[in-house]
């Protein structure tokens, strides 16, 4: 019974950080998109304004 407690605790821990990992990797890469995105919107606007004129 004591290694099914250590093999799930074990796989507790490993699911843990691996969630942990991903979770911060997709925060830094949306965060890179965000950015990206609110570049774009600016670049397309001063663009749009220049073309009205």
């Amino acid at each position: 019974m004591d290694a099914w407690t250590m093999f799930w605790g074990w796989l507790l821990v490993i699911v843990l950080l691996v969630y942990a990992f991903l979770a911060i990797v997709i925060t830094i890469g949306g965060f890179f998109d965000v950015k990206m995105m609110f570049t774009t919107m600016v670049e397309q606007h001063k663009e749009r304004m220049t073309d009205d004129e």
